[in-house]
Parts: C-alpha cells; sequence; structure tokens
C-alpha cells in the first residue's frame, strides 16, 4: 500500500510547477541515498572477517559511492543542506557492531557545520521514533509551562521497518562513567561549569516523570547517557507502556547511581530534583488529553509493543496520571513512586 502510495504522490508532484518538481527531485535523491545506503551495510554484513576489515570495507566503499553525492536534504532534517558526506568509524562510539551493525556518519553543511548520525540497518526503529516525538511534545508543553528540564529529544526517523536514522549526540554511558570516574558526581565536577548540577537534577528529574508516564523498560547503565553540560538522557526504547525484561521492575526509573550523582538522599539537590517531579507531574497531568488522544491515533499504527494490546494501549497511559486524584493528592501519589526506588534498590 505505501509503494502505490508514494507512486501515486509522486506522479502528482511531477505534474506541478517547478519548485513542486525539485521538491519531488530532492525526495528522491533522499530516497537513492537511503537505498544505497542499504546495500553497503548488507554487503557489509556479508563481508567476512574480523572487525577491522570490516571497518576497512566500510569506510573503502562508502568514500566510492556516496562521498561524491550531489547536495541534498538529510531525510533526518530537512532543512540541513548537506554538500559533503564521509563515514566516521571510531572505536569509542562503536560505530560497528556485529548484531545490529549501526554506522556513524558525518554530514557537513557548506557553511561547515557538522550533522553526526547513526544509521542502524537490521532495527525496527518506529517505536523509538514515536517515544522520542512524545518526548520532545513533552519537553515543549514543559516549556510553555516555564519548566525547562534540559530534556535531549534527539531525532529518529524510521525509512522502514529494518532500518532508520538516529541523530547523533556526544555523550558516554552511565556505565562508562562509572568505570573512569568512580561516580557521576566526580564527572559533574571535573566539568568546572556552575549549572551543570542544576541540570543534571533538573534531567534526571524530566527523564523519570517521562519514563514513567511512557512505561519505558529495560533500564540500565548502558541505555543512561551522560554529556559534559550535565544533561543525561534515555536511548533505546524497545520496552514501553509497562512492558520490561527485569522482573518485578519499579515504576520510577531512578538508580542508586543517579541519585549518587546529586549527592545522596539527603543531599539539597536530591530534594530539588523530588520538587522537579512533582511540578512536572502535574504540568503533564494537565496536557493527558492531547497526549491519551495522540496514542490513540497510534494504536492500529502497528508498533510493537502496542500491537501487543491495542485496546489497552490507551488505559495503560491514562493510569499513570491518576486522573481521579487533586493536585495535592497527586504530588503525594509521586513521592510513594519515587521512595519505591529506594525499596528497589535496597534488595
Amino acid at each position: 500500500m505505501y509503494l502505490n502510495v508514494i507512486g501515486r504522490f509522486s506522479q502528482a508532484l511531477l505534474k506541478g510547477d517547478k519548485s513542486v518538481r525539485v521538491m519531488r527531485s530532492l525526495l528522491a535523491s533522499q530516497q537513492t541515498f537511503v537505498d544505497r545506503l542499504v546495500q553497503l551495510m548488507k554487503a557489509v554484513q556479508r563481508e567476512s572477517g574480523n572487525r577491522k576489515k570490516k571497518v576497512w570495507e566500510i569506510t573503502h566503499t562508502f568514500f566510492l559511492f556516496l562521498s561524491c553525492s550531489s547536495p541534498f536534504l538529510l531525510p533526518l532534517s530537512l532543512f540541513f543542506l548537506l554538500p559533503l558526506i564521509f563515514y566516521s568509524c571510531s572505536t569509542s562510539t562503536s560505530p560497528l557492531d556485529y548484531a545490529l551493525m549501526p554506522a556513524k556518519l558525518i554530514f557537513k553543511a557548506e557553511e561547515g557545520n557538522v550533522y553526526p548520525v547513526i544509521f542502524k540497518h537490521g532495527d525496527d526503529l518506529r517505536q523509538d521514533q514515536l517515544i522520542l516525538q512524545i518526548i520532545s511534545l513533552m519537553d515543549k508543553l514543559l516549556r510553555k509551562e516555564n519548566l525547562d528540564l534540559k530534556l535531549t529529544p534527539y531525532k529518529v526517523l524510521a525509512t522502514s521497518t529494518k532500518h532508520g536514522f538516529m541523530q547523533f549526540v556526544q555523550s558516554v554511558p552511565v556505565a562508562e562513567v562509572l568505570v573512569t570516574e568512580g561516580n557521576i558526581q566526580a564527572c559533574l565536577v571535573i566539568s568546572c561549569l556552575c549549572d551543570v548540577m542544576d541540570t543534571y537534577v533538573k534531567s534526571c528529574a524530566g527523564y523519570c516523570v517521562i519514563t514513567y508516564i511512557l512505561g519505558v523498560g529495560d533500564r540500565h547503565l548502558d541505555n543512561l547517557l551522560l554529556t559534559k553540560t550535565g544533561k543525561l538522557f534515555h536511548i533505546d526504547f524497545g520496552y514501553i507502556l509497562g512492558r520490561d525484561p527485569k522482573p518485578l521492575p519499579p515504576p520510577m526509573k531512578l538508580s542508586k547511581e543517579m541519585v549518587e550523582g546529586m549527592g545522596g538522599m539527603q543531599s539539597e539537590q536530591y530534594q530539588e530534583f523530588r520538587k522537579q517531579c512533582y511540578t512536572a507531574f502535574l504540568h503533564l497531568r494537565r496536557y493527558s488529553n492531547l497526549i491519551l488522544n495522540l496514542f490513540s491515533l497510534m494504536v492500529d499504527a502497528n508498533i510493537p509493543d502496542i500491537a501487543l494490546e491495542p485496546d489497552k494501549t490507551v488505559k495503560k497511559v491514562q493510569v499513570k496520571f491518576q486522573l481521579d486524584l487533586s493536585d495535592e493528592e497527586a504530588v503525594h501519589y509521586m513521592q510513594k513512586q519515587i521512595h519505591k526506588f529506594a525499596q528497589y534498590w535496597r534488595r
């Protein structure tokens, strides 16, 4: 059905004026780029040999038929003109993985700015794209209420059910921070930024509330990332709406390492974190109808975790808002959810 629709759309554009035909040409160049990139990733997956050989193969092939491409608009960001494209490989950012073979690509604009992305082949990014769009919406809603929780709603674009693009944000997994620095707080002190702790506390609060509402599961220290400016954010949303491979996970995705990064449960920063959680929760409750309506529109979209129980999707999100409670009761409810984190980690 999709191919039929896109074919008819392309023919309609062909009958338009010059500006419309230019748009058709831009869309065609994007499709050509994605098709070539998919061919490249398939070729590398078939390539025998060790990691070093695969890295050389993808770099060499990429330069041969992609580096000389004409300028075009990157599908992930329609406002970014790209006259130069090249493949960047670094062991620290793991551009290649033997399972799903993600590749880190660096795009360069005419003014010299670079735009790094991750291209994943063999992975369905539609669910990630949906969740990041919801996070972006929640960020805008909170900002509308003058509450900036320093979120990082990076862009994701599924180009099919088997591949897609993800915006690359320079950051380090919390697991790696613990190995190199011992704890998160040491890393934040090293950064020497006066507002870095404030940023860290706010981002922790924002993501704790949002991942609670969306029922995000499978949280561990490798899919919690930290930037140099103190922004903590989540990646990999393969489990949502309460699904989790771990038995009896806490509703609030708050680890003891995150709290230690604030200075512990007795610190002023932790108390500020709790206040930010309450405020964010109350604000998002007021926009619950909008959020619930968006999920109702996605019931038939065949998103993996929604497709499991489509008739219960909206209810799963609705129950998290606790709409039958007053604001004061909702704050007490959120206090209990945060307290459950402490009980969970003491086991």
